[in-house]
């Protein structure tokens, strides 16, 4: 397979380690890349865990930084034309990569392909399903940098999880700042490893969504490592590293609008800071909804019996992805039974 997998991580053995069972008991024959900044200890576990994979191309590489920086330092070590994301718990789908592939070969005028997904939630314990829901994939197209980044931040979908022509990868690492100089340029970090990356992915290029099952996530209580992802939005806008990170993020995303579109850097700096406003309110807006989620969660939903009870009901009724469907899907059947510790 012509395609390169980067997977960062830290000090989550548990997960890397079911993840690289899952690719070897699927023949996975594309290239899979570890970019790993546990503690020692865990970094020795996980290269001798890699050693025993023989029948996997697998790159190591132990380096201090965030997913995004670790993946700008290392994209010269890809050796395929394609190259996806992965977080150390989540798995794509062997034949939604072929189908991504095939689509990328033969449409040129696309740089960008993903496929459907859903997340698969184990908030009690890492290895039980709890209930599974859809994961809305990004599905860009537009004539310009102007139009894809209004439709972005419109309805905000995140594109990292789509396979991209590695040249065109490269460049959307290009503005994310270095683990050296991360602190002075831009020390928020999720505006450093996530919204300067995919918005470079939207302002360069289309993404196609195809209806091909692609992208399962696991999403448990280990998820969010080292905070990188702010829960409440009002304490993370008035943190000391936001303006100084949201100013690197406008900045550096302006000035690709502005040679892509060949307009003035004034005028898509205007666009994408009003853009982004209007993001951000809406951001805002869905945090009111969570206290109230989190309040409710943290009164009615302490007793386990009424817990356990709204579980079984999303994992077998309220849903379109109900547990017993997916388990035995003929795609999704073998990333549970990983999850599930059954693999």
């Amino acid at each position: 397979m012509n395609l390169s997998i980067f997977i960062p991580t830290k000090n989550r053995i548990y997960y890397v380690s079911k993840l690289i069972k899952y690719y070897s008991s699927i023949e996975f024959n594309g290239e899979l890349i570890i970019l790993d900044s546990s503690d020692k200890e865990i970094k020795d576990k996980i290269f001798e865990l890699i050693s025993i994979y023989k029948n996997l191309k697998i790159k190591y590489f132990h380096s201090l930084g965030l997913p995004c920086a670790m993946m700008k330092k290392y994209i010269n070590e890809v050796s395929s034309d394609y190259v996806v994301f992965s977080g150390d718990d989540d798995y794509f789908v062997k034949s939604g990569l072929d189908d991504c592939l095939n689509f990328l070969n033969t449409n040129p005028n696309f740089s960008g392909c993903t496929g459907e997904g859903i997340s698969v939630h184990s908030s009690s314990q890492r290895n039980k399903i709890d209930y599974i829901e859809n994961y809305d994939q990004a599905k860009i197209y537009g004539s310009s940098s102007k139009e894809r980044l209004s439709i972005q931040f419109k309805k905000y979908r995140v594109p990292i999880f789509s396979i991209f022509r590695k040249n065109d990868f490269r460049n959307f690492l290009e503005p994310v700042p270095n683990t050296e100089n991360f602190n002075n340029l831009c020390p928020d970090k999720a505006i450093a490893d996530e919204y300067i990356i995919e918005g470079a992915m939207v302002a360069y290029c289309n993404i196609k969504m195809l209806n091909s099952p692609y992208l399962v996530r696991h999403i448990h209580k280990d998820r969010n490592i080292d905070n990188l992802v702010p829960d409440y939005k009002k304490d993370w806008i008035k943190s000391s590293n936001f303006e100084i990170s949201k100013n690197y993020f406008l900045k550096k995303i302006s000035q690709i609008i502005s040679k892509n579109d060949q307009i003035n850097l004034e005028d898509a700096s205007k666009f994408l800071k009003e853009i982004f406003e209007f993001h951000l309110k809406y951001e805002l807006k869905k945090e009111k909804a969570f206290i109230y989620k989190n309040f409710f969660s943290k009164t009615i939903l302490r007793f386990n019996i009424i817990k356990n009870f709204r579980y079984f009901l999303k994992r077998n009724i309220f849903t379109n992805r109900k547990y017993s469907t997916i388990k035995t899907n003929n795609n999704y059947g073998i990333i549970i039974s990983s999850i599930e510790g059954n693999l």
